[in-house]
């Protein structure tokens, strides 16, 4: 969740869940984005989606979701190259 608050900035707000495996992302009252974390064999799957009720939905997809995938992505990217560096020449 944190390196989602640093890619993301101030303007977003991370809430833990629930459920551990469970967070969501807002960005004003009517933009939100709920994160739902999987872990399998040593690997964890990430599933994004937007929140809010049918057309606000929709516009979260597209928006804030995606922004929030891509955080994940760009910290997950991150993560991996600070644990497993490349050899060097």
């Amino acid at each position: 969740m944190q390196a989602v608050t640093q890619a993301l900035g101030s303007d977003y707000k991370v809430k833990a869940g629930n459920n551990p495996d469970v967070f969501s992302v807002e960005r004003g009252t009517l933009s939100g984005a709920k994160v739902h974390l999987k872990s399998t064999g040593g690997s964890t799957a990430l599933h994004v989606h937007g929140t809010g009720i049918i057309i606000g939905r929709i516009v979260n997809e597209f928006g804030i979701a995606r922004k929030v995938a891509s955080a994940l992505g760009s910290a997950s990217l991150g993560s991996a190259a600070a644990q497993d560096p490349a050899p060097s020449a």
